[in-house]
């Protein structure tokens, strides 16, 4: 077997030892980046150590560590709590409004894991005592968040927008982020209709007055938009703007500054951190292209978004769309391009994989569908809902094809 191809193989066999073992899989690839890297390939250590993306790390690092104040002091929840309010007592509104809520706070920087953590409890308690179908509540939940990981100021968001800057692809801007957004809000209207949701529609369901905002609260929201405004005016990395926004918030003692810390998803970075080592000797060591190759003789000029739509969301059903999607499919996006004669750009692949990654982690071996899972209340058949958050996955996979073949990922790109 050629060091190429072992060195691609090693990605899977890297998830496929974390599934099996439960050990992250961030830490099984720097362990396989050592042995086919240094010992393999001759790469330096140092080399090696260098791969590390360290202004994905520092920027993902500081986005989340504000929103870990912001979610102790109770700020994301007694927002969420607000945003419910506003439906006054309209059953049809209240999924639309998690759907939108989800969005919202996901664009805005805690990134979808982190909303959905926040939403799922609250969204499936109230499902399950108003008669809204949990499917519903569970999918709109996931998608909102989904929909708005991709901002450029999100976790989700920032990796693609790095990956696509380190690979040659060049700035994107709002282009994933706006296509995400569209993609998803087309599937999830559909998904509300097929699940029953227009027939809430002249119900009516009792809703309590949130409590207003405290001080400390009220500060951090002020954090947060200011962040949003400095990150959009003069483009600083948000990661340095949270840190000064965090940094502010500790001053006023808004969190526990430790809890603040613990707070991190210090699992999630080494996930993305470490494979994103692996990716890279890989492509030091020609896996790389030799996927490149791979992939452009199954692919034509009016196949290939599809296809990689579909490559995308399947490979994210049973794996992490940010720390293995993403950094194994989108270094190929530029060769990928010039082996169709630029027929797609390699934005648009970028986009496409970006996309079909995420709209696909409904799926209950994903960390949203398994939170799902785990915030449903008791008396809810969780093997049923099991096997439906799948089977949305699956739909979802192909919904996004066909919005690939007929041009719809395109729309925002240039």
């Amino acid at each position: 077997m050629s060091l190429e191809l072992f060195s691609l193989l090693s990605i899977l066999i890297a998830v496929a030892i974390g599934f099996w073992k439960n050990i992250n899989v961030g830490i099984i690839a720097l362990v396989f980046a050592l042995f086919i890297g240094h010992y393999l390939g001759n790469i330096p250590i140092n080399t090696i150590i260098a791969y590390w993306p360290m202004r994905l790390f520092f920027t993902t690092v500081g986005v989340t560590l504000l929103f870990s104040i912001a979610r102790l002091n109770g700020t994301l929840e007694n927002l969420s709590r607000l945003m419910i309010y506003q439906s006054r007592g309209r059953k049809a509104l209240i999924p639309i409004i998690f759907f939108v809520l989800a969005l919202v706070l996901a664009s805005i920087g805690p990134g979808n894991i982190s909303t959905s953590a926040l939403l799922l409890p609250i969204g499936l308690m109230i499902a399950a005592s108003t008669g809204i179908s949990i499917l519903m509540m569970s999918g709109l939940i996931i998608l909102g968040s989904i929909a708005g990981g991709l901002s450029p100021i999100a976790p989700n968001g920032i990796v693609a927008l790095e990956l696509a800057r380190t690979h040659g692809v060049g700035e994107l801007g709002y282009a994933i982020y706006l296509t995400n957004v569209f993609a998803i809000t087309l599937f999830a209207s559909g998904m509300f209709i097929v699940l029953g949701g227009l027939k809430l529609n002249g119900q009516r369901v009792e809703t309590v007055k949130p409590e207003r905002f405290n001080r400390l609260q009220l500060l951090t929201l002020a954090s947060i938009f200011f962040l949003v405004v400095w990150v959009v005016l003069t483009g600083i990395n948000v990661g340095f703007a949270a840190f000064v926004m965090a940094f502010f918030l500790f001053l006023f003692k808004a969190a526990d500054e430790g809890e603040a810390i613990i707070g991190i998803p210090w699992g999630t970075l080494i996930l993305i951190c470490g494979t994103a080592v692996l990716i890279s000797v890989t492509d030091a060591v020609g896996g790389v292209a030799l996927l490149t190759d791979f992939l452009a003789s199954l692919m034509g000029p009016r196949t290939a978004v599809p296809i990689l739509a579909v490559l995308s969301g399947v490979f994210s059903i049973f794996s992490s769309a940010v720390g293995v999607v993403m950094p194994t499919l989108i270094p190929t996006t530029v060769s990928l391009s010039d082996a169709l004669g630029g027929s797609a750009s390699p934005a648009l692949l970028t986009t496409t994989i970006a996309v079909g990654s995420h709209i696909t982690t409904t799926s209950p071996f994903s960390t949203m569908g398994a939170l799902a899972l785990a915030s449903a209340p008791k008396w809810v058949d969780r093997k049923k809902l099991f096997r439906d958050l799948f089977i949305l996955a699956f739909v979802a996979v192909v919904f996004i094809a066909l919005l690939g073949m007929i041009g719809g990922l395109g729309y925002f790109v240039d």
